[in-house]
């Protein structure tokens, strides 16, 4: 998936001089030969363009052939405050015109900034009071530049984006990363065309270089599909839920009382898009600490608040749902909607919904589930700027919803793997199996409904099928490394523990690739362990056998009462990158690490801002990644054990 963002780089020209005193500062080079009289153009630096990044022509347009620039520069280190500050770009307006560069010493990559009119004081803040003029590197800045972007040409000009920079920050504990923008949008913004590039700070001696902001889409994004798995009928959904009296956030089902009968609707905080009163979102950016340092982050500052997520039409009396999680059935055709980002958003997204089964066999029959719901846990939900999030949604028979009002659930109740995958291309896709197979469990005669899954002294089977074809995957073997180094295709059991997140699928798969999250895995040993089932037979309730064939199930009988245990399939064993202390090694460009220690455990992550200045200060602590480990992959089921009740 592409990502949102836009590179935008501020280029230096040589002019011709014959003159020291041609050069800006006092502390400028003497030698016209070493640097020349730099002036700072803006264009695009094609050297830092990687996957879906634009840049040329494509990124002007999106950014509707202008942004502006605001940019200061530090003979002293900078602070929260504006005591170091310089004002260089107050707020300038840049614009872009084909073929132009080259022009004039301002414009490198067609675009220009030198003539052109500048905002007024009520649309941008603070204001160019005179002319936009042309603007040099001044070497006696010896602690650097730093720039800020923002881009909404057409709302600004409209009066429906108001733009306030912030130069300093006077409150405790606030810092350089602080110095954002206050952005006031009325309902009639358009989020799609509102950009902020992060904060780019240029050290002295990258002055003769090309500087490039990075721009991000202001709003996030959000779609949503469905899909079903329940054996022998086809699915519709009737019905979505919300509460239509919410004047704040909503925390239970039952308050879900309004039906929506044509869109995707949840209950989930979110801003309004036709607010009464202008909604201000402040601009600040990310120290590294919690997040990428020098990244846009957005807080709302004040702002009202739906409490209904609406989005498009489209799995809403829909033809019958897909079955398969790879081509669900998209609302709004799979499209995107628009989002305000909201980073601070602490409730979850409650989703009820009322659907109808019909039987696949011809006969007409018919069931009505009503009032199935899930929770998507609020980290899923807390938007971030020029992110894409996907919310995948499963219908199936292990459903939470009713028939009759009462009784919960559909019968046969099958068990089905959980994971959640987040891409690495600022998209977050949530969804509740895997894609490839699922992982089914039995017990003879067991009454799973009654026990909360099994009793222990029974036998538990465990069959892992491949979905797309329906046939069962064989574990090369079972048990074969104590622990957790179990080979590819290798199967084994765990008991789990734990002190720290709760036990699911998808924390012991982050605890099986390396994050310390509090979950203890242990090998089944004597009276506990695992093994293959040799014929592939498996014993049914009525004396016969199900026949997965040699070694296609594997067993185990749980000892331990009100116990958690846990089925890996291995299909890529994960191994933990290796790191080296940075001992008397000299600077070198490049990303290093922090070790932290828990339980024992090393556990190492990006030095952020660690550059030649300061290198000395924190060499004892650095280490480099000497190897970068593999990431692993598993297929995963938590199996709960409670006390016999017969």
């Amino acid at each position: 998936m592409k990502k949102n963002l836009f590179l935008a780089a501020v280029a230096i020209v040589a002019l011709a001089s014959c003159s020291d005193d041609t050069f800006v500062g006092d502390t400028s080079p003497t030698n016209p030969d070493d640097y020349g009289i730099a002036a700072i153009s803006f264009g695009f630096d094609m050297q830092n363009v990687t996957r879906g990044d634009q840049v040329g022509k494509d990124a002007a347009t999106t950014l509707q052939n202008q942004f502006i620039v605001f940019g200061t520069k530090h003979t002293s280190d900078e602070t929260a405050a504006a005591t170091n500050d310089v004002n260089v770009f107050t707020n300038y307006v840049v614009e872009y015109g084909d073929n132009t560069a080259g022009t004039a010493a301002s414009n490198t990559h067609n675009w220009e900034y030198v003539g052109k009119t500048p905002y007024i004081e009520t649309k941008v803040s603070p204001a160019v009071t005179t002319t936009q003029g042309i603007k040099y590197w001044d070497y006696s800045a010896a602690k650097g530049y730093t720039f800020y972007g923002i881009a909404s040409k057409a709302d600004i000009a409209a009066g429906h984006v108001k733009v306030t920079k912030t130069t300093a920050v006077t409150e405790e504990g606030a810092t350089v990363y602080d110095k954002g923008y206050s952005v006031v949008l009325d309902k009639d913004a358009t989020l799609n065309n509102l950009y902020v590039a992060d904060r780019k700070p240029v050290a002295k001696e990258d002055y003769n270089k090309p500087v490039t902001l990075t721009f991000r889409n202001f709003g996030a994004r959000v779609r949503v599909g469905f899909y079903e798995t329940i054996p022998g009928y086809k699915v519709k959904i009737d019905k979505f839920y919300v509460d239509g009296d919410a004047t704040a956030a909503v925390t239970t089902f039952s308050a879900m009382d309004v039906a929506n009968t044509t869109n995707f609707a949840a209950s989930l905080q979110n801003i309004k898009t036709n607010p009464t009163t202008n909604n201000t979102i402040t601009v600040s950016y990310y120290n590294g600490t919690n997040g990428p340092q020098n990244q846009v982050k957005l807080a709302a500052s004040t702002v009202e608040y739906n409490y209904s997520l609406v989005l498009g039409e489209g799995v809403v009396s829909a033809t019958e749902l897909a079955t398969s999680s790879a081509t669900p059935t998209w609302d709004n055709s799979g499209n995107y909607t628009p989002v305000y980002p909201l980073e601070a958003n602490s409730n979850p997204m409650l989703v009820k919904v009322d659907y109808t089964l019909t039987a696949e066999d011809g006969g007409g029959e018919t069931i009505k589930v009503i009032g199935a719901n899930v929770v998507i846990p609020t980290q899923y939900v807390q938007w971030k700027s020029n992110f894409a999030y996907t919310y995948l949604f499963k219908i199936s028979n292990n459903t939470n919803g009713t028939t009759d009002g009462t009784t919960q659930g559909l019968y046969p109740i099958t068990f089905d793997a959980v994971v959640v995958n987040v891409a690495d291309d600022k998209t977050q896709e949530t969804i509740t199996t895997f894609e490839d197979y699922s992982i089914t469990t039995y017990a003879n005669g067991s009454k799973v409904t009654e026990n909360n899954e099994y009793k222990s002294g029974e036998t538990i089977y465990i069959v892992k099928t491949n979905n797309s074809t329906g046939a069962v995957v064989d574990p090369t073997a079972i048990g074969a490394a104590v622990g957790e180094g179990a080979a590819a295709g290798n199967a084994q059991v765990f008991k789990a523990t734990t002190t720290g997140d709760a036990i699911s699928e998808a924390t012991v798969l982050a605890r099986l690739t390396g994050s310390p999250n509090g979950i203890t895995l242990t090998a089944t040993t004597e009276g506990e362990a695992a093994s293959l089932v040799a014929d592939g037979k498996v014993p049914a309730a009525d004396g016969t056998n199900y026949n997965f064939g040699t070694n296609g199930a594997v067993k185990f009988t749980p000892s331990s009462d009100n116990a958690t245990y846990v089925y890996v399939f291995t299909r890529t064993p994960y191994i933990a990158p290796t790191y080296t202390a940075v001992g008397n090694a000299a600077w070198a460009s490049g990303t290093y690490y922090f070790k932290n220690t828990v339980s024992g455990v090393d556990y190492y992550y990006p030095a952020e801002g660690i550059n030649a200045d300061n290198f000395a200060t924190y060499k004892a602590t650095l280490y480099t990644k000497t190897a970068a480990g593999t990431a692993g992959a598993y297929d995963i089921k938590v199996i709960k054990v409670k006390i016999p009740t017969t």
